[in-house]
Order: structure tokens, then C-alpha cells, then sequence
């Protein structure tokens, strides 16, 4: 990634900006004064068929795209140059801004055919990492914000806004490991912070780390002052007490400044932009980066793709407004009761109806990006194709809500409500050809009998067509030439073509226009002023179709509320329905949620390891408010997996789907907590240690006992006393001070012993069964400690070389012959000293 600018190239040339006005041609001109007020960006300026780039610019997106550097000009003027056709601009656009630069765009806004002099060009738009709205450079199934960021004291603020679909957030957060969070969980492709925030080098580095391109403006910009007066202005409102701001002071300044950054970029109303959310905290799970991560929610941890993961299993969506939402429902569970039987009924009541499911279903797929659509209408780049999609996504609603009717329970009632906005699907069906094109500027995009003056003007150039085929046969009697016809060019226009051996026929008021290899073209008087005719019809014809089109955005972009709403709407249904379908598919059941802090679970099973095992080993978790398990057992035989389970059980279940289990009864968890897996983070020099010390420094700080806590192999990533020592007191801290739900897995034995000391603490191991010297692994949890690792046994299993196993067998012996003489040598010691026996 690249922070605000272009990389620079081992190759200097005279920047543009050292030049001389006067040195420059007209079109340089025009360049150097968007680079001028524009550095961090790669200026592309439109040059007929090209968008052209000079200077640094040039060089940068030689490199960068892999096109030809050549040069302009001579002499003093003389000038790197490289160019891309206009018509595949989003293509190498694409490549720039994915790898982190700022892209400005000068379109040409007149005719060249009209201009009088030089073609008058303007600063359109500047594409950004978070402000990409072309579908094609978008993954339908993600959002891309971008997220501005701000601080006083302890606290910070962001304001996070996908402009391709018109959602705009904001939230205060209390800490900057909440911030961490929420960075983690939103993934924005761009954070706008002010100058002052980069000298916080670590927070920097940790936002780049995440794959945030990092744009950096003044701190005025974030000034109160200017950023109510941006918002009121947006909005069009006399106060932001509407909005629930009023107060909130850091709100206003962070979304103010994101406001006015979009605005400045973009160049545009944003007239999609109807409102601002205020995210409380409180009313979601705040699931931390480790805990996304280890549970592989949505990548999983070894290649950073959605396969194995929850994400993989729970989306049978029919749309992307049901995939995007899927992903944010799985970064922030919920925690109202009410709210997550609400969704939980929704998907009972699907199961109960699978034929009406299905059908609905049906109809989804019929439905296409309505969130994007709008903004793109609202953005007034929305092409004839868009407009069909809308419409055919709209006939898809009064069926939907039909088949709605059919359920009684309050949620789906409560979708059934959409708007089915008639009016517009009945003004686009009246208006638009089915196959109208992609580009706008080709006409044919609006029907017969929709405008009455581009119908006579169609009837112009049909009539005028039909006037050439008869002029055809008119003058092939007239010369007595049969193999006369009449042709058009875009160069020459319309002609009579004669064959060179009937030339001697050619009539005197024919005149010569163009001789070709085997033929001799012609015009004459009455074809040009049939040809005038013709020629005038299809320019107003495509003058008439873009107006008509123009006004048919416009009149859509007054209802974006009422379909962004209806977006939602569909959004929530086609979730619900991806849930029942998972349910039904994978022998799912409805998690009962109970008020006291409890977590039981008959029969749990892995969503993800079930599909990938062909017999999968249920197990049961049974845990009361305060308690604590200690796992124990060898490596393989599944601890990490039981864990895993129980923590995505809870998940699913606060989320609003049902789990895999037999039964499963639970209290709300505010939050789920892992420490699972030991890695090395490179990218900021951190050891496998350090990692997960401070991941369980961030456990011990922000667990509360309606928390679920899993830990996998505390201590490991250090020698065997420094790790049994940390584990044992995290252990302590958890049970005395945090209260908190527990599974607590560990190779340190010793451990066993707390359930002596501590009535909520029980021991629990993953069976082995040992057959003539040979384990075989049983995958089933049950009560009680063990001191047998079976390390040696799963070496076996993993393949080592039979001497190296037996060599292993043979110093296992005479270390534990040693261990267990010193550990009678220090329990004497011990006892001596202090009176007690600890261990």
C-alpha cells in the first residue's frame, strides 16, 4: 500500500510543476493546474480517446499498469507521457486504486466537435481506496468504507460511510483498543485522520497493518465549526438534535470532516447520503480482532479466504444486500433478548413453511443490488442497464410480499410492510426498451409511445429511410445500372456506389466522392439533403433519449429513502431465509435463552469441521454462572475444536440462527473471548509470546462475568515454570475476579489441581483409548483430569521415523524417572519452608 502518493521512480524528470506556464501547451496547462492543487494524485486527463498522464504521473502508471512510457512534445516541452483508452478507464483505474493511489479524473465537458478552440476540461471526480462506486471494482458481497478518525484525551470518534450503498455511521469509543476493533470489524479501505494523529506512530502502523490506506489532511478540517455548518448544509436541516449529535461533540467533528472529504473528492451532491446512524456500543457485541480472527468468522487464519469458515456455512443468500448484511450480523451478535427471539422465531416459522420459503427465495434471485443501484442513480452515473435491473427488481416486490402475507409471525409481518414502489416499476416498464444498452449514449433505450416528440422525430428518420430505398431502385432504373446501391460511412456519409466497368452510365449531375479498389463512389444534391435529414433525426433522437433518460433518474432519486428502505428490508428476509435453509440442511435446532448465566449444550457440534469429517464426534458443554473447565488431553484429539464449537454456538445463537447441537441453553453473553492458536506477528516484530500475553492481557481487562472466555494453551510460547505460573494466576484472575464463563485447555497437568482448591473449577479430558501400546483418539469430552500427553503416540501418528519414536520412548523414561525424584526434593523444600503443600 501507498500512503496519499505516488511512489517515486529511480527516473527524475523536470516536474511539471517547475515548469513555466508559458513553456507549456494549452492541454499541459490544463493539466498542471489540477497537479498543482491535486499532488498526492495521479492526474488522468481525458484527450479524445485516451486519458493521458505526464510527468511522475506517467512514470508511476507505467510501472504500476504496465504500459508503454513515451513522451510528448520536444525540447524544453518535451514530456514523459503514458495514456489508457477512455472506454477500459475502470479497469486500469481498478489496479491503481487497489494499490493505494489517489486517482483524479479530468473529463472533457464539452463536445471536441463543438468546442470553439481548446476542448474545455474539468476536474470531475477523485477516486479514492474508500470511494470506489463502480460495480465492477466492488465485491457485491462486502462493503468498502472509508472512515474518518478523530481524538481528544482517551477518546476516540469515527464516522464510517460506504458510499456505494449510502450507509453512514459514527460512533465514540472509549479506547483505542476499541478503535482496534472497530477497525477490524469494518475494514475500511481508507482512514481520514487529522495531521496531529500521526505522531502516533504505533496507532499508524496498526491501521496500515490492517490494509487501511492512511490519508492524512489538516486539522481544520476537522474543526467543530466547519463541520456542523458541512452537515447542516448536507442535510438541509436547522440542527443535528435530529440526528441525536446535538451534543456529542467528537461526533459532529468526525462526521463533518468524512462529509466534507466525500464532497471534495467526489464532486457530487451525494444525494444518497439521507442520514447517520449513531452505533451505541452497548446494544452489540463488541467481538475483538483475535476473537475474529481465531474463530475464523469470515477468513480463515491459513490462506485469508472464506473457505472453512462460519461465513462458508451460513450464506445461502440470494442477494448481495442478504450477503452484506450476513457479514455484519456475524461481527456484531446481538445482545437484547428480545431482539435475537425475534429474528429466532422468524426462522422458525420459515422452517415451518419450506414450499412458501422456497418461493420467496425464488424471487430473491430476481432481485438485484437496490442499495448500489440507487446511489449510482443519486450519482447520476447509472447507465440503461441499471434502470432495467431496477425495474425487474421491483415487479419481483408486490409477489414478495404476497408470499409474505402467508406468515403471521411479528417479523416477517413486519417485512411484508415494503414498499413496493409502483409507480416507478409502471414509469420505467412504460419507458425503457428491453434491450436497451449499456452505454448511455447510444439511444435506444426509450420505447415507442413513451415522448411524443421523439416519436416524430423516429418517424423522420424512418420515413427518410424508407425515401433512400426507394431513391435506390429509382436510380438503378434511371442509369439502367442493377448493381447500383447506396452506402453510408461515418467519414463520407451516405453514397452511390457504382462498380469501375458501369462508369460510362454515370449521370452528369453525379458527383465523385472516393474511388475504392473496385468501385467509384458518388453523391448527389438530393442525397444530401436526404441525408441532412437523416443525420439531424438521429442527433436529436440521442439528444431526446439522454434528456428523457436524465429526467428518469431524477424522478427515481426522489424515492432513494423509500427503496434504500425497502433494501433493507430485503436485505433482513433473504438473511433469515439463508439461516432456515442452514438450519433445515444441517439438522439445526432454535437455542433457548435463558436469564440466569448459564451455558448448556447437549450434543455441540463444529459447523464447519462437521461438514469436512464424515463422522463427527458430538460433545457436551455444561457450565453454570462463575464455572470453569479444564481440558486436558493430548494433542489431535480435538480440545481446541470442542472449545471452538462451544464459542461459534454462542455466536450463532446471539445472531439469530439456529446452532448445531441436539439442545442448547443459554444466558446472553456480552462477549466472547479466545486466546486459540500460537502465531508469530512479524509485521510488527511481535513473538508468539508477546502475542498471547497481550491477547490475554486484553481478556483480563475487558471480560466482565457475562462473558464467555476460551483459552487454549496459556503460557506455552515460554519455558514450562514461567508458563505453568502464568497460566495458574490467569486462571485465579478469571475465577475470583471476572466470574466468567470458562473453557480453559492446557498441557500443564498441574492445573488439575485448582479444582481442588476452587468448588466452580472441574476437570475434564478428551478420552484416549489405549489398545497394545497404540492410542486411539476418541474425541469425546469427559469428567475428570489426566496427566498423559501422548505426545510420543501422536508423533507416531504423525508420521515420524520409527527410531526417532523409540529414541523418544527411551529419553521420555529417564526424564520423567529425574522429574519425578526432583519434584519429592522440592515438595519437601517446600513443605519445610512454608508449612504447606501447594501442589
Amino acid at each position: 500500500m501507498v500512503e496519499n502518493n505516488s511512489s517515486q521512480s529511480n527516473i527524475t524528470f523536470k516536474s511539471v510543476l517547475d515548469l513555466e506556464r508559458d513553456n507549456l501547451t494549452p492541454g499541459m496547462k490544463q493539466y498542471q493546474e489540477v497537479k498543482k492543487l491535486h499532488p498526492d494524485c495521479v492526474v488522468m486527463l481525458r484527450m479524445g480517446d485516451f486519458y493521458e498522464m505526464f510527468y511522475q504521473d506517467a512514470v508511476t502508471a507505467s510501472r504500476e499498469l504496465e504500459i508503454t512510457l513515451t513522451s510528448r512534445g520536444k525540447g524544453d516541452k518535451q514530456a514523459p507521457l503514458a495514456g489508457v483508452p477512455f472506454h477500459a478507464l475502470e479497469t486500469y483505474l481498478g489496479r491503481l486504486v487497489k494499490k493505494g493511489y489517489k486517482v483524479a479524473i479530468v473529463e472533457q465537458l464539452e463536445d471536441p466537435k463543438l468546442a470553439k478552440g481548446l476542448v474545455k476540461r474539468g476536474l470531475v471526480r477523485i477516486v479514492t481506496p474508500g470511494t470506489v462506486i463502480e460495480s465492477s471494482l466492488l465485491n457485491e458481497k462486502e462493503n468498502n468504507y472509508v472512515m474518518a478518525i478523530t481524538s481528544y484525551a482517551e477518546n476516540f470518534a469515527i464516522a464510517c460511510c460506504d458510499l456505494s450503498t449510502g450507509e453512514f455511521t459514527t460512533s465514540l469509543l472509549e479506547s483505542e483498543s476499541l478503535l482496534l476493533n472497530e477497525l477490524s470489524r469494518l475494514n475500511p479501505s481508507e482512514c481520514i485522520i487529522p495531521e496531529s494523529l500521526k505522531v502516533n506512530l504505533e496507532l499508524v502502523t496498526k491501521i496500515k497493518n490492517l490494509g487501511s490506506v492512511i490519508t492524512a489532511k489538516e486539522d481544520y478540517f476537522f474543526k467543530l465549526e466547519i463541520a456542523e455548518k458541512e452537515l447542516l448544509q448536507h442535510f438541509q436541516i436547522k440542527s443535528l438534535a435530529s440526528m441525536g449529535l446535538e451534543e456529542k461533540k467528537l461526533n459532529i467533528s468526525v462526521c463533518g470532516a468524512l462529509l466534507k472529504y466525500l464532497h471534495d473528492t467526489q464532486k457530487n451532491m451525494l444525494s444518497h447520503l439521507k442520514n447517520i446512524s449513531l452505533r451505541s456500543l452497548n446494544q452489540k457485541m463488541l467481538l475483538d480482532t483475535s476473537t475474529i480472527r481465531n474463530l475464523e468468522l469470515l477468513k480463515n487464519i491459513k490462506d485469508g479466504s472464506s473457505r472453512g469458515t462460519l461465513l462458508s456455512v451460513l450464506d445461502k443468500t440470494s442477494t448481495p444486500l442478504g450477503a452484506r448484511l450476513l457479514r455484519k450480523w456475524l461481527k456484531e451478535p446481538l445482545l437484547n433478548k428480545n431482539s435475537i427471539e425475534q429474528r429466532l422465531q422468524a426462522v422458525q416459522e420459515l422452517n415451518s413453511q419450506p414450499m412458501s420459503r422456497e418461493e420467496i427465495q425464488e424471487l430473491l434471485k430476481e432481485v438485484y443490488d437496490l442499495e448500489r443501484l440507487i446511489s449510482r442513480i443519486n450519482y447520476g452515473n447509472a447507465n440503461p442497464r441499471d434502470l432495467l435491473s431496477l425495474r425487474n427488481s421491483l415487479l419481483q416486490l408486490p409477489k414478495i410480499k404476497e408470499k409474505l402475507a402467508e406468515f403471521s409471525g411479528a417479523m416477517l409481518s413486519s417485512l411484508s410492510q415494503i414498499n413496493s414502489l409502483d409507480e416507478i416499476a409502471i414509469l420505467l416498464h412504460h419507458s425503457l426498451k428491453e434491450e436497451a444498452p449499456l452505454v448511455l449514449r447510444e439511444g435506444n433505450i426509450i420505447k415507442e409511445g413513451f415522448n411524443q416528440e421523439l416519436d416524430q422525430v423516429r418517424e423522420i428518420k424512418k420515413n427518410s429511410r424508407s425515401y433512400l430505398q426507394q431513391l435506390e431502385e429509382q436510380e438503378k432504373k434511371k442509369t439502367g445500372i442493377s448493381t447500383l446501391h447506396l452506402g453510408y460511412t461515418k467519414v463520407f456519409g451516405y453514397f452511390i456506389e457504382v462498380t469501375k466497368k458501369n462508369i460510362p452510365l454515370i449521370p452528369a449531375n453525379y458527383i465523385r466522392k472516393q474511388t475504392t479498389a473496385n468501385s467509384e463512389r458518388y453523391i448527389t444534391e438530393e442525397l444530401k439533403v436526404e441525408e441532412e435529414k437523416i443525420l439531424g433525426a438521429e442527433e436529436k433522437i440521442n439528444a431526446l433519449e439522454y434528456e428523457l433518460f436524465m429526467d428518469l433518474l431524477k424522478t427515481i432519486a426522489k424515492e432513494t429513502i423509500l427503496i434504500q428502505e425497502t433494501a433493507q428490508k430485503i436485505a433482513v428476509l433473504d438473511t433469515l431465509i439463508s439461516f432456515s435453509l442452514v438450519a433445515c440442511e444441517n439438522n439445526y435446532v432454535m437455542p433457548e435463552l435463558q436469564e440466569q448465566r448459564i451455558l448448556e449444550i447437549h450434543n455441540g457440534r463444529h459447523p464447519v469441521v462437521e461438514k469436512m469429517v464424515p463422522q463427527f464426534i458430538p460433545n457436551d458443554i455444561f457450565l453454570l454462572p462463575g464455572e470453569m473447565m479444564i481440558i486436558t488431553g493430548p494433542n489431535m484429539a480435538g480440545k481446541s475444536t470442542i472449545m471452538r464449537q462451544t464459542a461459534l454456538i454462542a455466536l450463532m445463537a446471539q445472531i439469530g440462527c439456529f446452532v448445531p447441537a441436539d439442545k442448547a441453553m443459554m444466558g446472553i453473553v456480552d462477549c466472547v473471548f479466545t486466546r486459540v492458536g500460537a502465531y508469530d506477528d512479524l509485521s510488527s516484530g511481535q513473538s508468539t509470546f508477546l502475542v498471547e500475553m497481550n491477547e490475554t492481557a486484553s481478556i483480563l481487562h475487558n471480560a466482565t462475568e457475562n462473558s464467555l472466555i476460551i483459552l487454549d494453551e496459556i503460557g506455552r510460547g515460554t519455558s514450562t515454570f514461567d508458563g505453568v505460573s502464568i497460566a495458574w494466576s490467569v486462571a485465579e484472575h478469571i475465577y475470583n475476579k471476572i466470574r466468567a464463563r470458562t473453557l480453559f485447555a492446557t498441557h500443564y497437568h498441574v492445573l488439575n489441581k485448582l479444582a481442588d482448591k476452587f468448588t466452580k473449577i472441574k476437570n475434564f479430558n478428551v478420552a484416549v483409548k489405549e489398545v497394545k501400546g497404540e492410542i486411539i483418539l476418541l474425541h469425546k469430552l469427559v469428567q475428570g483430569g489426566t496427566d498423559q500427553s501422548h505426545g510420543i503416540h501422536v508423533a507416531k501418528l504423525a508420521g515420524l521415523p520409527l527410531e526417532v519414536i523409540e529414541r523418544a520412548k527411551e529419553i521420555q523414561a529417564l526424564l520423567e524417572k529425574d522429574d519425578d525424584m526432583m519434584r519429592k526434593i522440592k515438595a519437601k523444600k517446600l513443605e519445610e519452608q512454608t508449612g504447606l503443600d501447594r501442589f
